[in-house]
């Protein structure tokens, strides 16, 4: 047999992802989400190959479509926009009028899961709740994403990401302590974690219908999943402590933080275990650390006076050296050290495209973007990017005419009454300039078209 690395280089070689089949094909997700929260659980099944049609408003559409990072825009959308809403058909729907509905609800005959994250019973109120599709298609599945839940005193609070965080005690815990100031977990964590939360639970209750023929009802709170992902409220109960705020260091390992090297690049460092302890000093020529007493037994290492002692002498250490060489020596001495990555190495960097964390999509309508590969490779039925985002509607012919069946005459009376529309003359509702949609076969769908 070959070596194992050749074996597993192979065996989830990125190449090869779209000869192999797509584990959710077939699979219909309605989705009635906005901004990040809700389309990220849902654009996990479509880089899966499930089938997910994005509901929007005509004429306006998602959020977080013009939304953009410091007002910059790239070929008149929002770059991230298109990771979170790759792969998915684009259908735009006014939900308040009943020809609408209707139409929601034969695709629900056929859908296996609604996703929704309007304010806590509206979809109820628009007649598009789980009461209402559950009756239509008792094995529906339906997800509700919210802040705080569709019941509880909370369920009325407006909230985004940063008060997710907020009320989930995340902030409480991210900064440096004896200071007030408080910092926010970037990117939209508070959005994104729960959203791969999300699709987590949606697989759960797929499972359970496959041994029961029955859909249910999911009720998902950003608040909730944040708090999932912290301890300090278990911490408290048991030593009746707040474990408080630690900055950049790790209160159950030695010699751990961010440091500043020589170069001026910073590097994370910690030791987990006595020998990489010792590695770590033995690199340093500072073996006497392992005969004193602050230092030398595991658990007075970490008391803060002494772990703040020896933070200072390896920090001290450090600036004498360049970042390569600390995390060379790091693995070839057994201690873990790694530079602080920043976007632009973690965007040109050949290993992660060769592995596939990161992908270089070339798109037929936006062209080349470097988006975020899978978190994790399934070797028979691997994730794969298809499309990235596209205008408002796009997928309106397709969808309704193709899944639906409906006609040329009926297509043109909804347009005409603006149950359906396209997109508006605004960045992130409309193609690139450059990009002609009379030429297009997928959008102009039943029409003769010449590209």
């Amino acid at each position: 047999m070959e070596d194992y690395f050749s074996y597993t280089a192979k065996l989830f070689d990125p190449a090869g992802t779209n000869e192999k089949p797509e584990v959710f094909k077939g699979l219909r997700v309605l989705d009635f989400t906005h901004v990040i929260f809700g389309p990220t659980a849902s654009r996990i099944l479509a880089t899966y190959g499930a089938e997910v049609i994005k509901l929007e408003l005509p004429f306006y559409g998602d959020l977080w479509r013009p939304a953009t990072y410091w007002g910059r825009y790239w070929k008149h959308s929002n770059p991230i926009w298109h990771f979170v809403t790759q792969n998915k058909y684009f259908v735009s729907l006014d939900l308040k009028r009943q020809e609408a509905k209707e139409l929601i609800y034969k695709m629900v005959k056929d859908a296996d899961i609604v996703l929704e994250n309007f304010a806590p019973g509206t979809a109820e109120a628009w007649g598009v709740g789980y009461s209402t599709l559950s009756k239509i298609n008792p094995k529906l599945i339906f997800l509700s994403c919210s802040t705080y839940g569709q019941y509880g005193p909370m369920r009325y609070f407006p909230g985004w990401d940063l008060l997710a965080q907020a009320a989930s005690g995340v902030l409480s815990l991210n900064g440096f302590p004896d200071t007030e100031r408080y910092y926010k977990l970037p990117d939209y964590l508070g959005d994104f974690v729960p959203g791969n939360l999300g699709a987590l639970v949606l697989l759960m209750a797929l499972y359970h219908r496959n041994k029961t023929s029955t859909g249910q009802y999911l009720d998902l709170s950003q608040t909730d999943s944040m708090i999932r992902t912290l301890s300090h409220f278990t911490y408290k109960s048991v030593t009746g402590e707040a474990l408080g705020r630690t900055g950049h260091a790790d209160p159950s390992m030695v010699a751990a933080s961010i440091f500043k090297a020589r170069d001026g690049k910073f590097l994370g460092l910690a030791c987990a275990t006595e020998k990489q302890f010792e590695a770590l000093c033995g690199v340093m020529g500072k073996e006497d650390l392992l005969k004193d007493k602050r230092f030398s037994d595991y658990l007075e290492a970490l008391k803060e006076e002494n772990a703040e002692a020896l933070r200072t002498i390896v920090g001290d250490w450090i600036k004498t050296k360049d970042c390569d060489e600390i995390v060379r020596l790091a693995n070839d001495k057994g201690f873990a050290a790694a530079e602080v990555a920043t976007d632009r190495m973690i965007c040109d960097d050949e290993w992660r495209r060769e592995r596939g964390s990161v992908i270089l999509f070339n798109d037929e309508m936006y062209g080349e973007l470097a988006i975020a590969g899978p978190s994790a490779r399934l070797s028979k039925t691997p994730s794969r990017t298809k499309w990235l985002a596209r205008p408002l509607g796009y997928h309106n012919r397709l969808v309704l005419m193709k899944f639906l069946g409906l006609t040329e005459a009926e297509m043109a009376d909804l347009e005409e009454k603006k149950v359906i529309g396209t997109g508006d003359d605004r960045p992130g509702l409309k193609p690139p300039l450059y990009y002609n949609l009379d030429k297009d076969p997928i959008y102009n769908y039943g029409r003769e078209v010449k590209r």
